[in-house]
């Protein structure tokens, strides 16, 4: 069952890897493609790709994963043991996992939440400029790299995840709810002003709705990950290898997002689609033969009139 589930991981992985690459490719190689919403959807596929990274190694070698513990307990207090023992345990024989996941789900609702906030500020016509978008990203990063400098400084203090996972759900908690609030409420109040004045309706209100609906999307998925998340610390088994089948099918499901994600992009935008097509189709162009050729080069150059 776990070779199985491990497969599994590593094709998804794979895919998961693949897919957010080819999004971010071309994002980066499309000017026309240099909007909010793409530009910070970049970190979106930037943190699938880490988490896919990670999941490739641990679909690999999962044996050393479950060999090595995080941590020693007899060097725990006897509450921290008796906590840990409940159910943090078995994430401290994932910790590079864990990690990753944690990562990534913070790294999605943080900026999920932007693209709430900056469709908030278009629905009054206020718009930010290319300057401030970069600092609202390198602003996100930081916030992350904040949160995580705290996880491990809780493990560092408990030496186990009893304290940092926790803590880092609490935050994940709340970072949920706020998306919850203002997804749905950008996308009430544009139905409800496109039904009280349809004819001011332009092709960038059209648009707007459109990048709301999709963020929407994102929202959900990335929300039913974080009902997995929850599963996984709250799952208690004595059967060592039972548990490990079930972490194993918890993170395919997990990873389904990072491959829905992506998709839902290139299914609900048209120029995306067009250059990501352009890149994959760019090295199977047919040649054409010396004839083809030379009729082309003629009808381009055509040869001077005949003089006696």
């Amino acid at each position: 069952m776990w070779l199985w589930t491990s497969s599994l991981n590593f094709v998804l992985a794979i895919l998961q890897l693949g897919f957010n690459l080819l999004v971010l490719i071309a994002v980066a190689s499309d000017r026309r493609l240099h909007t909010n919403i793409h530009l910070l959807s970049t970190s979106l596929w930037v943190c699938n790709s880490i988490t896919a990274i990670v999941t490739i190694f641990f679909s690999l070698n999962p044996s050393q994963c479950l060999e090595v513990p995080c941590f020693q307990h007899q060097q725990l207090p006897k509450q921290l043991v008796d906590m840990k023992s409940r159910s943090f345990a078995e994430l401290e024989k994932f910790p590079a996992l864990t990690t990753a996941i944690l990562l990534n789900s913070t790294i999605s609702l943080l900026t999920l939440l932007t693209i709430g906030f900056v469709h908030a500020l278009a629905r009054h016509n206020y718009h930010l400029s290319r300057s401030q978008l970069s600092r609202l990203i390198g602003s996100t990063w930081l916030l992350v790299t904040l949160l995580l400098l705290s996880d491990f400084f809780l493990i560092r203090l408990s030496r186990s995840f009893v304290l940092a996972v926790p803590f880092h759900l609490a935050l994940l908690s709340v970072f949920l709810v706020l998306n919850l609030i203002i997804h749905p409420l950008n996308l009430i109040q544009l139905i409800i002003s496109q039904r009280l004045s349809p004819e001011v309706e332009n092709s960038q209100t059209i648009r707007l709705k459109k990048d709301c609906a999709t963020a929407s999307l994102w929202l959900l998925l990335n929300s039913l990950s974080f009902i997995i998340i929850f599963m996984m610390v709250a799952w208690e088994s004595k059967e060592k290898d039972q548990y490990n089948s079930i972490m194993g099918i918890e993170v395919a499901a997990f990873s389904v997002h990072c491959v829905a994600n992506p998709l839902i992009a290139v299914i609900r935008d048209r120029q995306l689609e067009r250059s990501l097509s352009r890149i994959i189709m760019r090295n199977k162009r047919t040649r054409t033969n010396h004839e083809e050729d030379l009729i082309i080069a003629l009808m381009r150059d055509p040869p001077p009139p005949y003089t006696e």
